[in-house]
């Protein structure tokens, strides 16, 4: 009798489901919580935030490009042999000065003038400097800005999109969860049931109104149950453990259970969902974005012939030797690069760039249809979900009470062990069979929920 109140309880409740022509939203608080905790701890959902924070600091450095680069360069070096400079400076004009100091009788004039022999790798040479770059018209750094936002929003919509996934599979692992609960409480209700009529038929043989052979047969179904209780349980210790995953628990952490299932009405038609979808999955949110930063690829590569126009100065000491007060020195110059011609590279890469693009704009089409397929097909099989719920109810009630009779028949000695056997047979399958439709059908309200981007 307590599985029967228990049955009851589940009956009323899932006649106000099918009853309604409208997708649900399940509001167990105890099934919120574990979302909550299962969006602040999944490592998944951990790793696509770190992809997002790592393109948040490329937009960064894409910024920092507009500004100035200033850098500091020092530099000694050594050097000996190698190739040389010569140059006869001390044989051309020795003996010119000698006969002007002959001609004015005076020693105005050098004559002991060395040649010059200069190696051309300077030996103690020093060269401390800042050297300042600053871009003043490249349209590639403006772009790229452009892609690394683009990259933001991609990486964004695709945690969104990982999150919304990851409460519609939370949602799933736990009513998966409470299904193998429920049947296994079915095969335990049924292990007792049996239990009673081998008690009731051991009376029999006793008081010589039946033959050791019901005993025998009572035995063998209890078996049966008994192994498909074993089944239910190993079910149930799996659902738990990928239940935890998704919560990144340890897998054998018990799980809170949520007698009560309340049902939200959402007023929407399939068709009305189905626009809902086009205007809230975060895919196609991803897709757009992934096409502007397309789009920004086609441009960069299209800008790389594009002339690019830097400042470029230098300030500090050269010279032999460390002697900052006379080796001072400054430059600045202004640097312009202009690719004229690449063997026809950067029309080819602007080819890939579009054919790319376009690509992009044909995958959208076609996750607009997929998204429209997956709507009606999770519509249709929540309203086949509703009707079998109907029916199963139905079902249930009819199994239970021919089990009732034909107890009471056979305690009378008026039905036969195998009648016994099938009606509670009948009857244990059809509580199978609502439990598992019933979970079935919240099933498909979380995946119509998140087919249709209402999973928040």
């Amino acid at each position: 009798m307590r599985y029967f109140k228990h049955s009851s309880y589940w009956l009323t409740v899932f006649l106000c489901l099918w009853g309604s022509s409208v997708a649900l939203q399940a509001q167990s608080p105890v099934l919120n919580e574990y979302i909550q905790m299962g969006l602040q701890n999944n490592r998944s959902l951990q790793t696509q935030q770190l992809s997002y924070e790592k393109s948040k600091a490329a937009l960064r450095e894409a910024k920092g490009m507009f500004m100035p680069y200033l850098a500091f360069n020092a530099s000694y070096s050594l050097a000996g042999g190698g190739r040389s400079l010569n140059f006869p400076v001390g044989d051309l004009l020795n003996p010119v000065y000698a006969t002007l100091n002959q001609l004015t009788e005076t020693n105005s004039f050098a004559t002991n003038i060395e040649n010059v022999n200069e190696q051309f790798a300077p030996n103690n040479f020093q060269e401390t400097k800042l050297r300042l770059i600053q871009p003043i018209y490249n349209p590639a750094l403006g772009i790229n800005r452009k892609a690394k936002e683009a990259q933001i929003e991609i990486q964004a919509n695709q945690r969104d999109a990982y999150r919304q996934e990851l409460v519609r599979d939370i949602r799933l692992a736990y009513f998966s969860w409470l299904q193998t609960q429920e049947v296994l409480n079915i095969y335990k209700e049924s292990e007792e049931l049996i239990k009673e009529i081998i008690r009731v038929n051991r009376s029999l043989v006793r008081n010589e109104k039946a033959t050791p052979v019901v005993i025998s047969r009572s035995e063998f179904e209890l078996s049966k149950i008994r192994k498909d209780k074993s089944l239910a349980e190993a079910q149930s210790q799996t659902a738990r453990a990928y239940f935890n995953f998704l919560l990144n628990r340890p897998l054998e952490t018990e799980i809170k259970k949520d007698e009560e299932v309340k049902e939200e009405k959402i007023l929407l038609s399939m068709d009305q969902l189905s626009e809902q979808a086009l205007n809230n999955r975060i895919e196609i949110a991803q897709l757009r974005s992934a096409q502007k930063a397309q789009k920004e690829a086609v441009n960069l590569n299209e800008s790389a012939g594009i002339p690019r126009l830097n400042l470029v100065a230098d300030g500090g000491f050269q010279g032999f030797g460390y002697d900052f007060g006379n080796q001072g020195y400054w430059l600045a110059l202004v640097s312009l690069e202009w690719d004229l011609f690449t063997g026809n590279q950067r029309k080819a890469r602007v080819q890939q760039s579009k054919l790319d693009q376009r690509s992009l704009q044909i995958r959208e089409q076609e996750l607009n249809s997929q998204i429209q397929l997956q709507v009606r097909q999770n519509w249709y099989e929540l309203e086949a979900a509703k009707s079998r719920i109907k029916s199963d109810t139905q079902g249930l009630s009819a199994a239970k009470e021919s089990f009732r009779l034909t107890q009471k028949l056979y305690k009378e000695n008026k039905a036969s062990l195998l009648e016994l056997l099938d009606a509670r047979t009948q009857f244990t399958q059809s509580q199978l069979t609502l439990t598992i439709d019933t979970y079935s059908l919240l099933s498909k309200q979380a995946e119509l929920q998140w087919a249709s981007g209402e999973v928040r």
